[in-house]
């Protein structure tokens, strides 16, 4: 077996990966890098049957999950190609595209299921469910011609499944390869949990008279799940917008927030409500109507309530932000790259309480998790850093972008 890292080796995200045993060749994931080039063909990894101008070589894409730098080229794959996914994964993506023009919606040819191998030509893959932020997130465990090659794909253990690690590195000890990402290897700070998140967002919501506002990544599931309950344990109903009820929708897991529960309400920002009706679909509101908050209510009692909160929501919000409280639970570069979020924020003289927890492990963490495994090497990828790996763990074999290596 061979494996080479067509996009990662010393960058993170734009995940891209080629294995091939005995003439049986697949790609893991088909990431945007996150600093974009400025020719749009330089995005696409040279790899021979992978796009448009396929020649039937490449046996299928699995993707580990659906993020942006890990999938985000999917609707590129040539049409004949396979492509292999969470079903979850797969839908909410697609439901999401509709909200946010930049994804693109696929079609999956097939599905993972956790812990159940899918033999694809003389590779089999069994995909075992891992934490992240981002949901139906898989590690891929790849076996062929004798050899065992791990893909960690992007993991943690701070989110609300963090024993999928241990089952992930009991069933793959000793693999002879193990494909580590390392977002966070420079980081070995004391992590904050979602339960952490949860505690602290409801505290603060307890000593705010006026509405909390979230801004968090509708995607993050786990997130979703810890502001609700938040919301709940503060005596507080939780208000999300269109975009978050059809993600959550799409979950298709009855114990993820809905917009039919009891203390969910879901508010029509002016900018999906014109995107709504550009589309003349309007099946997605008919499903939340008796769900429905308006502004009106939110003004008459701001503190009842957490709302879902993107940037361009302010202004049609500004009647109901006396006292409020802005809860920033995304990664803090995102509200540094934004100075006019945070001048609006202040001039409205709205504070703001950080609470978060990354989708990425951080180096104990990753250090842990290659300790149980005893892989006979590790492979860093999806690092900007992966000369640190070689203090940190052990059996460390860095590998640059296109290198053939054997597993």
């Amino acid at each position: 077996m061979r494996v080479r890292i067509l996009r990662g080796a010393t960058q993170v995200g734009g995940s891209c990966v080629e294995v091939e045993q005995s003439g049986t060749r697949i790609v893991i994931d088909v990431g945007l890098p996150l600093e974009r080039p400025g020719a749009y063909r330089d995005l696409l990894p040279d790899v021979p049957g992978l796009w448009a101008t396929a020649d039937g070589s490449l046996h299928a894409v699995l993707l580990s999950h659906t993020h942006p730098d890990h999938c985000g080229l999917a609707d590129l794959v040539a049409p004949d190609v396979p492509v292999y996914c969470g079903a979850a994964a797969e839908r909410i993506w697609n439901s999401a595209s509709f909200y946010v023009p930049r994804m693109t919606p696929f079609a999956a040819s097939g599905h993972f299921r956790h812990a159940v191998p899918l033999t694809l030509g003389h590779l089999r893959v069994t995909p075992w469910l891992v934490d992240h932020s981002g949901y139906d997130a898989y590690s891929l465990l790849i076996e062929g011609g004798g050899r065992r090659l791990l893909y960690s794909g992007d993991i943690r253990a701070t989110g609300r499944k963090p024993r999928t690690l241990e089952a992930v590195a009991t069933a793959c000890r000793g693999v002879d390869a193990l494909l580590l990402e390392g977002t966070r290897i420079r980081n070995d700070a004391i992590e904050n949990t979602e339960g952490d998140v949860e505690t602290d967002v409801a505290r603060a919501l307890r000593a705010t008279c006026g509405m909390g506002l979230a801004f968090y990544s509708a995607m993050n599931i786990d997130r979703l799940v810890s502001l609700y309950r938040a919301a709940r344990r503060a005596d507080r109903t939780f208000v999300m917008d269109l975009y978050t009820a059809a993600v959550a929708h799409a979950t298709g897991n009855p114990r993820v927030p809905q917009a039919d529960w009891d203390g969910v309400r879901v508010y029509l920002p002016n900018n999906q409500k014109r995107r709504v009706i550009a589309s003349g679909d309007f099946t997605a509101v008919n499903a939340v109507r008796p769900s429905r908050v308006f502004i009106d209510e939110l003004a008459e009692r701001p503190e009842a309530f957490v709302m879902t909160t993107r940037t361009s929501m302010l202004p049609e919000l500004r009647t109901a932000l006396g006292g409020a409280i802005a809860i920033w639970s995304m990664w803090d570069g995102y509200l540094d790259r934004d100075p006019r979020l945070t001048s609006t924020l202040r001039s409205y003289g709205v504070p703001v309480l950080h609470a978060h927890t990354s989708g990425h492990a951080s180096r104990s963490t990753l250090q842990r998790f290659a300790a149980q495994i005893a892989p006979r090497r590790v492979i860093p990828i999806h690092t900007d850093s992966p000369s640190v790996f070689a203090s940190a763990i052990d059996n460390v074999e860095p590998h640059g972008d296109g290198d053939w290596t054997c597993v």
